[in-house]
């Protein structure tokens, strides 16, 4: 691993050796950028070494582990190629060891794309992978970067938003909290479902998702374990984090709120050899309106994609799960208001406890159809009701109390 030295803004070439910078990825930690035009030096001489700024080079990159290798299973990076695979890896470098500077070869990007989207391209694959790595991290002009030239090659200078300390802090001190939650998983809980339920269950119920106020440098996952709120990412990078600590192969994926036609985040895993899907932001919203939290856990891909539309570069990459929990949570099944039905949910309701009921429509039943049977039962159960429309056709009943 050699070493180099900010020599500092010039006017005049330099030149410097070609093997000191063929095949080899550049990081400087946490400096001023002030001009475009600043030479940064790297080569193996101790002599011009300036501590801190090192180099790496594109075997070393590639064969990085993260050093929360327990949080993640890398699903997108196993899609990846070599080049994909290098800027991945060089990223996720950078991020969990505090550099704000990368030197990456031009050779890296296969042209196909203009050199930021290429970038954005890799790095959102891996955010969806590490809950360390913000899933907004390449909007809001966090990331720029343009080519410079070392010894007659181009180089592409990327700059990475400066965190700090306070952020290091926060995903460190989250990252401890979601330790003692994942050994807190009770020993009757030996399947992978079993565990998910716990884990899913405690990121929905110890949480309220806010947008109010939200801070793109907050650390998502530090936000919900330490401060209790958060937006969906923070909802989806938590389940990553927990679920893939417990054993639980588990990542994230983007795309649109079907319902608000707004940015949304979702979590895929494998239980038990079967991919589901999880949305543990919106069960969060549903827990604080005081119904259970299982109308979006385990849902298959046809499921999940009733409330959700996968944006593009995940429609084609992600598990295309065929089996569903959903109906393990589900109560009862409405296909008309008959006075059968109505007598059925109105038991149901009345032994449902304070979380009430979940029940499944049937696509043939109306809006108008829904709001009669609600009213037929609550008639029956002879106290009011509350109710709540899930995105996916679920329907929430209980008995209201103030």
């Amino acid at each position: 691993m050699g070493k180099g030295k900010v020599i500092g803004t010039v006017a005049a070439a330099v030149v410097i050796p070609a093997a000191a910078v063929v095949g080899a990825i550049y990081i400087l930690p946490l400096l001023d950028i002030t001009s475009s035009n600043t030479l940064y030096y790297f080569g193996n001489d101790a002599s011009v070494a300036a501590d801190g700024t090192i180099s790496l080079g594109k075997e070393e990159v590639l064969s990085y582990s993260s050093k929360y290798s327990d949080t993640m299973t890398g699903y997108f990076k196993a899609q990846l190629d070599e080049n994909e695979t290098y800027i991945y890896n060089a990223f996720m470098y950078a991020s969990e060891n505090g550099y704000s500077d990368i030197f990456l070869p031009e050779d890296v990007f296969d042209g196909s794309y203009d050199r930021l989207q290429e970038l954005e391209y890799v790095i959102t694959f891996l955010s969806c992978d590490s809950p360390f790595v913000a899933h907004n991290y390449t909007t809001n002009n966090k990331l720029t970067g343009n080519v410079e030239q070392f010894a007659g090659k181009s180089y592409h200078h990327i700059q990475l938003e400066t965190l700090g300390e306070e952020y290091t802090s926060r995903r460190e001190a989250a990252y401890e909290k979601a330790k003692s939650v994942v050994a807190s998983i009770p020993q009757e809980c030996n399947t992978d479902r079993k565990k998910a339920q716990y884990l899913y269950n405690y990121v929905a119920e110890n949480s309220v998702y806010v947008t109010d106020g939200y801070s793109t440098r907050n650390v998502p996952i530090a936000d919900l374990l330490i401060d209790g709120k958060a937006i969906c990412d923070g909802y989806a990078d938590t389940v990553t984090m927990l679920f893939n600590m417990a054993g639980i192969e588990t990542a994230s994926a983007n795309g649109t709120n079907n319902s608000k036609n707004e940015g949304h985040t979702v979590n895929f895993a494998k239980l038990d050899g079967e991919y589901y899907y999880f949305d543990a932001s919106a069960d969060s919203i549903i827990n604080e309106k005081g119904f259970k939290p299982a109308f979006y856990f385990g849902m298959s891909w046809k499921e999940a994609s009733d409330s959700f539309t996968f944006a593009d570069e995940f429609a084609n990459r992600c598990p295309k799960a065929e089996k569903s929990l959903l109906s393990d949570s589900i109560d009862i099944v409405i296909s008309d208001n008959s006075e059968e039905t109505v007598k059925k949910a109105a038991e149901l309701i009345r032994s449902g406890g304070e979380t009430g009921i979940i029940v499944r429509l049937d696509e043939s039943i109306t809006d108008e159809e829904r709001k009669s049977i609600t009213n037929d039962t609550a008639e029956k159960v002879g106290e009011p009701l509350a109710s709540l429309s899930a995105a996916n056709r679920l329907y929430g009943l209980k008995i209201y109390k103030e």
